[in-house]
């Protein structure tokens, strides 16, 4: 499970570059006089004609009903869109995904991704230790927040913005079904997934670290700016719903709402290139939290693993970094930009399928009362039983319902992408998985007896000691030398 952890995390980052790289584009080219996808701009570089309209020159007054068995279907562009996609000559022709284009690499997404990962290897050169790091990504934490919480204050201010918030916060039955999918969407990366090895970094900490309360922290500060991007999606939302109010056929086609619409709507604000900088930096940051923490974290667990490899920790880190850079370059081009999102979704259902398993494991196999042992022991305080039960039995029952809504949404999502992103799927988050029944299997064709002796002495569990002599020897005290010892001639009976 610990190496298809690694994996999992390692297909993560591979196409996770693009969260960072989109922001990157808009912050670099708002230092020009004036924004190229601003309405006063768009013009120089977009053949603004009528079938290809944009929320600029659209006019809701203007006379479109001619038949009416035959009702014309008016689809105005947003400019940041269409700037977006002008960086492949094909997504310049046909605005919509389409699995049969030819592969475009573009260069300048390339220069992009460069310049990410350059920026990656930098931080882990200068913070490579867990305290220097840990300071930092605090500080970054930090930092994206305030800058959410302004740009959250002066998205207020745009048309149709209270409107949106409003529907945030009193949704009808309908949406609250909808909204469903994302709550749980929400509460696994918040807990468990993305900002989730958060957490785990806290294992990094001594013994009798009240890392609990961080661990809080940490999962309901992500679920805060989880909230925050979701009001922002809804006023971004209904700003350009303005575009077509009073109009059954006008549909304005805004794409990715927080990373690449979004853009347009700053270019209408005052100051908007200074608002552009600020939102890009607050959502590149974001990025470079989630991947510099994810990379830490495959890092830790390899020179923990592999020991003879602390010597050569700069070789593994920098090596680890271009290798992710190199196989990145594939979502530089079209099909890659466009169908990313497929192995998100797949993200979703394996990280839930993980999860799972890891509770089944810890709390089942291991036991509730080794489990809250070794808790209370590290802590160096009560673990209330209550967590337990939740962990055991609510907690599951979330995750299952993420499994299904995954599959589901993954399945979709594959069957209008392109083959090339199902076998990077496959290779990097199927075949993985696969690898834990068959461990399994494995592990019971090595031992002798019949199928259920073997099944049972393969689901026996063993002890937990802390790494360090010192602790250890804490550990035996306080457990007590003839709990293990009866444990241990248990196992040997049994399998002699």
């Amino acid at each position: 499970m610990g190496y298809v952890s690694l994996f999992l995390t390692i297909s993560m980052l591979i196409y996770y570059g693009i969260f960072a790289a989109v922001p990157l584009i808009f912050i670099l080219n708002s230092f020009r006089p004036t924004l190229p996808w601003s309405c006063e701009a768009v013009k120089a570089w977009h053949n603004d004609s009528a079938e290809q309209k944009t929320v600029c020159n659209y006019s809701k007054n203007e006379v479109e009903v001619t038949d009416p068995e035959n009702l014309p279907y008016t689809v105005p562009h947003v400019p940041s869109v269409l700037y977006f996609q002008s960086h492949f000559a094909i997504m310049k022709i046909d605005y919509f995904r389409d699995t049969n284009a030819d592969y475009e690499l573009s260069w300048n997404f390339v220069s992009k991704f460069v310049f990410i990962w350059a920026m990656i290897a930098f931080i882990f050169y200068k913070f490579p230790e867990a305290a220097k790091f840990g300071k930092l990504i605090r500080y970054m934490v930090i930092g994206t927040v305030a800058l959410l919480l302004v740009c959250f204050v002066r998205f207020l201010f745009l048309p149709g913005a209270i409107a949106g918030l409003t529907r945030f916060m009193t949704p009808k039955a309908s949406h609250m079904a909808m909204g469903i999918s994302s709550t749980f969407i929400m509460v696994l990366h918040a807990f468990g997934a993305g900002w989730g090895s958060v957490i785990a970094l806290s294992s990094f900490n001594g013994f009798k670290t009240n890392i609990m309360s961080y661990s809080w922290i940490i999962s309901f500060g992500q679920i805060f700016i989880y909230i925050m991007f979701g009001m922002v999606s809804f006023m971004l939302e209904h700003y350009y719903k303005g575009f077509s109010e009073d109009s059954y056929n006008t549909y304005v086609i805004n794409s990715w709402l927080l990373y690449v619409s979004s853009a347009s709507a700053l270019s209408s604000m005052h100051w908007s290139n200074l608002w552009t900088i600020i939102y890009y930096t607050m959502l590149l940051m974001a990025a470079l939290i989630v991947m510099t923490t994810q990379i830490f974290t495959i890092l830790q667990s390899l020179f923990d693993e592999f020991e003879n490899l602390r010597t050569r920790k700069q070789e593994v880190t920098f090596g680890l970094i271009g290798g992710l850079t190199v196989c990145s370059f594939f979502f530089c081009t079209n099909h890659g930009v466009n169908f990313f999102s497929a192995l998100s979704l797949d993200a979703l259902f394996s990280h839930s399928l993980l999860h799972l398993l890891l509770l089944l494991v810890v709390l089942w196999i291991y036991g509730r009362e080794r489990f809250q042992r070794d808790i209370e022991f590290m802590l160096g305080q009560p673990f209330a039983s209550w967590k337990i039960f939740i962990l055991r039995f609510i907690a599951p029952l979330f995750l299952l319902i993420c499994l299904v809504l995954g599959a589901l949404a993954a399945v979709m999502e594959h069957f209008f992408s392109v083959v090339s992103v199902l076998i990077i799927s496959i290779l990097l988050v199927g075949l993985p998985i696969l690898a834990i029944p068959g461990y399994g299997f494995y592990y019971l064709y090595q031992n002798t007896g019949t199928f259920w002796a073997r099944f049972r002495r393969t689901c026996r569990p063993t002890d937990w000691y802390p790494v360090e002599m010192e602790q250890r020897q804490k550990y035996e005290l306080d457990v007590g030398n003839t709990d293990i010892t009866h444990i241990i001639l248990g196992v040997t009976e049994e399998v002699n």
